[in-house]
């Protein structure tokens, strides 16, 4: 019956004959939901924590326990008042109190799914469904639509607790995955026997007990387990303790002996004639090994160090009486330092703050730097220093704004100075961009300091901006080395086609070819600087070679015969080859003069561009413009030399 009225069907009517038939179905349903619960419940890690379980929900609800059981009651109560009055009221409207007995239920149930408590919860809407199945038949529609809703929030109450619960099962293992983590973790801490890690036990005890939901079947042995450890680590930690303070008697006893062999030594080293270079020497080995020795017991701890530091300042004076040469170094030491003190003294009379608080930091570095005195002296001129320096950080705290508006203003200096690095990085890749990046440089370091927290910041951009810029010169610069390597490659192919021409059969051919292999090697750019004067030597070196067999190779008698064959008579053929002759010289001269032309021009290129004016440049300059009038002047010459043969030869002919 209760499925069929839960369901909001509608139902035959039923005799009395039946009605044990619907009790049984009821109990049915009862039982197998109370099944599943009990099977939920019965979940090792549930019910072997059922306390703790529910004191998750005893903690929030600690403080209205009291009411809510006479809210529960109140409720309770009510379901019965009015499962009595739908009772009698069927007597005399039977449609609208079934309506009202099924609504009221199902209002009962919306409010008992709110409470927290989920178990009784689940029995409160127990009891409200065996009501359900011994109440009225519903034959309205309402009435079964407030069944049908009751079931709906039923089940999702189910549903909600069975999840709650299967969180809690979660939250309890990985709790105990936790647990067995620290007591691994603890475990190991103890097999490598560091028993001074006395903070990382208090970290995990700590964090042991912050883990409370666990299975109640796991907790006593975890627990044993946990403080077992803990007892092990408490023990060896006295043993620790103990043989600390055995070492500590030890270390005492090694330093008092090392005390002695320092005073030993210090009556070895009242002699005028001691020598303290090995006396020092051994004093710095006692040092070293009184450093290496360790602790001693608190109570002997600082008057061992008065004894210690009171026979190192006997040995510094026995020595400062005895070596002139230490005697000298420490007065230098002694007047370097009164010289820094008297500048930190003359720090509070320096207008410009920042200036002088750059400076303060600058002497404490150079102190650090000075050598040390004995203890005595190094102590008052210390405390003269220190107390100058923390004269004059009064002095910048009592006029921080005024620090602070320098400061400002050397930020905006350098702002500036970051703006003209990008200029010159956007517009010049040159070596005069380079030199105007340096002098950016050097203005940066004048300029003093700017406000601490944008410091880091405004040195990161003018930086940034100095590094792309050199950046890109390398690339640049990289280009210009690639094709001064490829000149070079063209170069170096000319003089192997030069060479070949050395050994030529005909050297007049020879000449022609290197001629126009000369050509070319004149319009070929610049090589590398190292290689410069090489290339050039040994061009001149092969076209000398081929010029010079040209001159020995008897030319005169080769014309002879070629002007014979031409008809002209013997007086004509020697002014020919006179005139031929005075043509391959002046032929020569300016080849040679070409060639003085190019090599001026090149050393030109070597030069850096300047505003200024250049004694070398305009040297160069000068015996380019000479040799090119002697040029001009030889190629005149030679014109009218080869008129001449021509018109001799036109004349034999004749």
């Amino acid at each position: 019956m209760e499925n069929e009225k839960i369901s909001g069907k509608s139902t035959e009517p039923h005799n009395e004959s039946d009605t044990p038939k619907v009790a049984k179905d009821i109990k049915q349903v009862e039982s197998k939901r109370q099944s599943e619960l009990h099977e939920l419940s019965s979940n090792p890690l549930i019910h072997a924590n059922e306390t703790q379980l529910e004191s998750v929900v005893e903690l929030d609800l600690d403080t209205a326990s009291e009411s809510k059981v006479t809210d529960d009651s109140e409720i309770v109560l009510e379901s019965e008042v009015s499962f009595d009055n739908a009772t009698n009221l069927s007597d005399n409207n039977p449609v609208e109190s079934v309506d009202t007995f099924y609504q009221d239920i199902c209002q009962k149930a919306e409010k008992f799914v709110l409470q927290p408590d989920r178990a009784f919860v689940s029995n409160e809407l127990a009891s409200l469904a065996l009501k359900i199945s011994e109440g009225p038949e519903p034959d309205s529609e309402i009435a079964k639509q407030a069944i049908a809703a009751f079931q709906i929030l039923r089940d999702e109450f189910e549903d909600r607790k069975k999840t709650h619960y299967e969180e809690l099962n979660k939250k309890r293992a990985d709790n105990l995955e936790r647990k067995k983590k620290i007591l691994k973790q603890l475990s190991d801490l103890i097999e490598a026997q560091n028993w001074t890690a006395t903070r990382e036990i208090r970290s995990m005890q700590q964090l042991w007990e912050q883990i409370k939901l666990l299975p109640a079947s796991e907790v006593d042995a975890l627990n044993k387990q946990f403080d077992n450890l803990i007892q092990e680590f408490e023990n060896h930690k006295v043993d620790r303790l103990v043989k600390k303070l055995q070492k500590e008697e030890e270390n005492l006893t090694l330093k008092l002996l090392l005390l002695e062999k320092i005073k030993e030594l210090n009556g070895k080293a009242d002699h005028a004639s001691a020598d303290f270079a090995v006396l020092n020497n051994e004093l710095q080995d006692l040092q070293n090994q009184w450093r290496k020795v360790g602790r001693v017991p608190l109570d002997r701890n600082q008057h061992t160090w008065d004894q210690f530091y009171a026979t190192l300042d006997e040995f510094n004076e026995l020595r400062y009486k005895h070596d002139a040469s230490y005697r000298n170094s420490v007065e230098k030491a002694l007047q370097k330092k009164q010289k820094l003190i008297k500048e930190a003294e003359s720090l509070l009379d320096m207008k410009d703050l920042a200036e002088a608080a750059i400076r303060v930091n600058k002497l404490h570095k150079l102190w650090k730097k000075t050598g040390n005195l004995p203890q005595k002296e190094e102590n008052e001129l210390w405390d003269a220093f220190k107390a100058a320096t923390d004269a004059f950080n009064d002095k910048k705290s009592e006029n921080l704004e005024e620090l602070r508006a320098i400061e400002q203003k050397n930020y905006e200096l350098k702002l500036a100075l970051v703006q003209r690095a990008i200029f010159i990085k956007e517009g010049d890749n040159s070596d005069n961009g380079h030199q105007k990046m340096q002098d950016l440089m050097a203005e940066w370091k004048k300029i003093g300091p700017v406000p601490r927290k944008k410091s880091s910041k405004i040195w990161k951009q003018f930086k940034e901006v100095m590094d792309d810029f050199y950046n890109q010169r390398r690339e640049h610069f990289k280009d210009v080395r690639k094709t001064h390597k490829e000149n070079l490659k063209k170069k170096n192919d000319i003089l192997e086609q030069l060479n070949a021409l050395v050994g030529h059969d005909d050297p007049a051919v020879a000449v022609q070819e290197a001629k126009k292999l000369q050509d070319m090697f004149k319009v070929i750019g610049h090589v590398p600087i190292k290689l410069k004067n090489k290339v050039w030597k040994d061009y001149r070196e092969v076209c000398d070679k081929i010029y010079g067999n040209y001159r020995i190779s008897g030319t005169d008698l080769g014309m002879e015969r070629k002007l014979t064959t031409e008809g002209l008579d013997p007086s004509t053929r020697k002014e020919v080859i006179g005139s031929q002759k005075k043509l391959d010289a002046m032929i020569k001269a300016i080849s040679a003069l070409e060639a003085e032309i190019i090599q001026f021009q090149e050393a030109k290129t070597y030069f850096k561009p300047t505003n200024k004016g250049n004694a070398l440049l305009d040297d160069l300059d000068n015996k380019i413009a000479t040799a090119k009038n002697k040029l001009d002047q030889k190629h005149a010459k030679a014109f009218e030399l080869k008129k001449t043969i021509d018109l001799l030869k036109n004349k034999g002919s004749e």
